[in-house]
């Protein structure tokens, strides 16, 4: 990868999207993943040349707390996440081979962010079932659930109500309310100086369990008060740039709509 690194030659600016030595050791230890050849777009790819550059060369021993792993790889899963043109369908899924890749080593590292993001990956199948070194068949929902597991039990709120989105749905495991409702719970209680669009995310989760009655007493005047947490925070999130959680939003603007119905008797 040398050939493709920041030389200010133009002739260096046809670097893939990420490479591997295939080196498992390092720093006299043994590694599970290899190192990463990291690079970025720098100019329109053309029929000669695809417009990268290598900007970093990442190896676990020189990164002792995963930091790096978690900086190039959230650099790649962004990335992945704006291919969405026609012909990008094969950029996009390396984006996140690398990410997956990046973040498995800040894991290996004991980065819970590193959980945290990977679950991202595999409950969303960003790789479609492309992953690095898995089994075949890949058992993405499995694999997300060990993760989100592993970041909520090192407290992490966002993967708390991740984790339980994943045991109210039954995904990767049997369904069960009650640990899904606790694990929401958990991530409420620790959640208090977290991101609004989090605040607003476990708020919802919350109303949504009191309004059916799952995993806790059912009740529509103890889910109008989390669903208005929620249109408090998500509302503070979208202004803010988060449009992600439009959706969100929404559903827990329907949601208190439809507690203050059942609250009122006017149908």
């Amino acid at each position: 990868m040398t050939e493709w690194t920041e030389n200010g030659a133009d002739w260096a600016r046809n670097a893939p999207v990420f490479a591997t030595n295939n080196e498992f050791e390092w720093g006299g230890r043994t590694w599970p993943y290899p190192d990463v050849w990291v690079t970025e777009q720098r100019c329109e790819p053309t029929a000669e040349r695809t417009g990268r550059m290598c900007v970093g060369h990442y190896t676990p021993d020189t990164d002792p707390d995963g930091g790096d792993a978690l900086y190039y790889g959230g650099g790649y899963y962004d990335e992945g996440m704006a291919c969405m043109g026609e012909g990008e369908h094969e950029k996009r899924i390396m984006c996140f081979q690398a990410a997956e890749l990046l973040y498995l080593h800040a894991s290996n590292l004991g980065n819970p962010f590193g959980d945290l993001c990977l679950g991202y990956v595999y409950s969303y199948d960003r790789c479609e079932g492309s992953y690095w070194g898995g089994e075949r068949p890949f058992d993405p929902e499995g694999h997300a659930l060990a993760h989100f597991g592993a970041a909520a039990r090192a407290g992490i709120p966002e993967a708390c109500y991740k984790y339980g989105d994943l045991l109210r749905d039954g995904r990767g495991c049997d369904a069960n309310f009650d640990e899904a409702y606790l694990w929401f719970s958990r991530a409420w209680e620790s959640a208090d100086e977290e991101r609004a669009s989090v605040l607003g995310s476990v708020a919802l989760r919350l109303g949504q369990a009191h309004e059916m009655g799952e995993g806790c007493r059912q009740g529509f005047d103890v889910a109008r008060d989390w669903y208005e947490r929620s249109v408090t925070w998500l509302s503070v999130a979208v202004r803010e740039g988060d449009s992600w959680y439009r959706g969100a939003l929404r559903r827990a603007e329907a949601g208190l709509a439809r507690c203050k119905q059942e609250l009122s008797g006017k149908y």
